[in-house]
């Protein structure tokens, strides 16, 4: 069963949110944390809360000292209902001096945004800011209140949606992914090395921004995740399921160890084409004279087309970096490697936080999105890999 934490904040649709409450139970696991205000609108007293978790004397009430951190480690999605200007003000400015903020800024799960709140207050500058900030990570679904009768009587933007409108919007925000929930996925990413000598290597520009934002939103999405990854802007920790390796060689063996187990396989990674064939196991001394030997340069092992060979049931994803999008040459790649999607980007994206990507499938359908951040394309990547399970 999945597990919500419904966080509830002081506005007047937080009497709403029993109701809510009540129905995600029906179908969800589901913690309730209520900011101070909250307790204000809505009746939670004869259930367990966790909103009381800053307070002295909740630490002498046999609760273990870090289990707030507990509590965001052991959830699938939060859904805050609802966010009034107050809430969104402190997450977005990375304030967390309770359990309903501390929770958004450590949880690195989804999080459903309902906001609610008066009009002039919804289309204030600040609040557009705030928004403009929340709205572009990856893990931030917003949800644009309604238009209708507000609490001050007044018609405009800022009436929160009815409690079963919101279960719809949970209901249909796990079915985005369903298919994922009990699949073993294998992904690479980031740059590999060729070694002219012992220090010295020839690479490329890739920051493995795409894959940073693949791994971390398959996190909570899927039975079990495997990394294998060269060197990256932003390294993750290196652990049984996060591999770092260096040259093509070591990644082909690393994703071949776990490539039999995996249900989808997702090479994202930027590896070398070329190798020297002259490789010096020792640093090549600097020349008086400047002069130095000519590199030759021999293509390296593709570990795609590797993979693509002991290929049985996967679902084989893999990504293609052009200077312009050749849908023929696509094709070729595509049949080729024995691929179910090919996800191809272009040139400009190296290094860049934004991405305009097209999907072409094994059926030859194409898909093509407009230029967004990278971690939104991620969305689009896996809701497409979802599909075709």
């Amino acid at each position: 069963m999945k597990r919500i934490n419904l966080i509830i904040t002081g506005g007047i649709a937080a009497s709403k949110s029993r109701i809510l409450y009540e129905l995600l139970q029906e179908k969800y696991k589901v913690n309730v944390i209520l900011t101070k205000n909250a307790k204000k609108f809505v009746d939670f007293k004869d259930i367990d809360t966790y909103s009381d978790i800053f307070d002295k004397d909740f630490y002498y009430d046999n609760h273990h000292y870090a289990e707030h951190i507990k509590l965001a480690f052991n959830s699938d999605l939060n859904v805050i209902y609802p966010a009034t200007y107050n809430y969104i003000g402190k997450i977005a400015s990375g304030i967390s001096d309770d359990l309903a903020t501390l929770l958004f800024a450590v949880c690195d799960f989804d999080c459903l945004v309902f906001p609610s709140m008066n009009t002039n207050m919804y289309l204030n500058d600040i609040l557009e800011k705030n928004k403009k900030i929340l709205t572009s990570l990856s893990k931030v679904y917003w949800y644009e209140p309604k238009y209708g009768k507000l609490a001050s009587g007044d018609y405009g933007i800022g009436r929160a949606y009815e409690p079963l409108e919101v279960i719809d919007f949970v209901d249909n925000y796990f079915k985005t992914f369903n298919k994922l929930s009990n699949k073993n996925i294998l992904i690479n990413f980031g740059r590999t090395k060729s070694y002219i000598d012992k220090v010295r290597y020839i690479t490329n520009a890739s920051s493995g921004k795409m894959g940073l934002n693949l791994m971390n939103a398959l996190k909570n999405k899927c039975n079990n995740l495997i990394s294998v990854f060269g060197d990256t802007e932003y390294k993750p920790i290196i652990n049984e399921s996060n591999i770092h390796v260096n040259t093509n060689v070591e990644m082909l063996e690393e994703m071949k160890k776990h490539f039999n187990n995996s249900d989808i396989v997702i090479c994202a990674g930027a590896l070398t084409d070329f190798e020297v064939e002259n490789y010096v196991d020792k640093k090549i001394e600097k020349r008086v004279d400047g002069n130095f030997e000519k590199l030759n340069l021999k293509e390296s092992i593709d570990v795609l087309k590797e993979l693509s060979k002991i290929k049985t049931n996967q679902i084989l994803v893999g990504f293609s970096l052009a200077n312009t999008f050749d849908k023929e040459k696509a094709l070729i790649k595509l049949k080729e490697k024995r691929l179910d999607l090919l996800v191809i980007n272009l040139i400009d994206a190296l290094n860049s936080d934004y991405n305009e990507i097209k999907i072409l499938t094994k059926n030859e359908e194409l898909y093509e999105y407009e230029k967004m951040k990278k971690d939104k394309v991620v969305i689009k990547i896996l809701e497409k890999i979802n599909d075709i399970i």
